[in-house]
Order: structure tokens, then C-alpha cells, then sequence
């Protein structure tokens, strides 16, 4: 079973995507549902990758590609995609896949990178 089909990480993505599709009707917002499922698309390669990763360096690697490419598809929509709930979130289900292939972390591993 691919780690994103943990029940945890599919309800933190669910709740991802609900939110920036509900933000869609509430504000006037620079993304669309493209926009949104190429972020979940995102996550999901991260998961995908990260599970494939050998030890802790070629993992943060992932980490890192992730959050570059995330940062690039939040600056390509005027950086409406990812706001606050959704940054959490997202940093959220980055760091619970670093915890359950084993590399726990009490940090925010998406900080260094991070521009959302």
C-alpha cells in the first residue's frame, strides 16, 4: 500500500483540498481547481518519492524538491493558493510522512525552503 493511502495523510489531504476549493468561492482567488489538484499531485509525488528514499539525506531531498515546487506553483497563482490553514496543513502532512518512514522530526522541516 502507497504511504499516502494512510488514512491520516488522505484526511489531511482531503482537508487541504477542501479548503482551497471552498476558498475558491469565498474569495476572489487567482487559482483554479488545476491549480489545486496539481498541488495535491505534488504532495502525492512527495509521498511517493519520500517512500522510496534510502536514508535520511536523499529524504530531506524530497523534502526540498517538494516545497521548491510548491513554492513555484503558490508564486505562479499571485500566492493565493497557500494561505495560512492550508500552510499548516501542507506542513503538516510533509512532516507526518517524514514520521511514519521513520524520520521523526520536532521541527518544521519545510522551513528552510518554505516561501508560503
Amino acid at each position: 500500500m502507497p504511504i499516502r493511502d494512510n488514512a491520516e495523510l488522505k484526511s489531511l489531504m482531503n482537508s487541504i483540498v477542501t479548503e482551497m476549493l471552498d476558498f475558491m468561492t469565498d474569495e476572489d482567488v487567482s487559482y483554479t481547481k488545476v491549480d489545486v489538484e496539481e498541488c495535491q499531485n505534488l504532495l502525492e509525488s512527495y509521498s511517493d518519492n519520500a517512500s522510496q528514499a534510502k536514508d535520511k539525506e536523499v529524504f530531506l531531498d524530497c523534502v526540498k524538491t517538494a516545497v521548491l515546487q510548491l513554492n513555484t506553483l503558490n508564486k505562479a497563482v499571485g500566492y493565493d493558493l497557500i494561505e495560512t490553514d492550508q500552510r499548516e496543513d501542507i506542513c503538516e502532512y510533509i512532516i507526518r510522512v517524514s514520521a511514519l518512514l521513520g524520520y521523526d522530526n520536532d521541527e518544521d522541516i519545510t522551513e528552510e525552503w518554505r516561501e508560503w
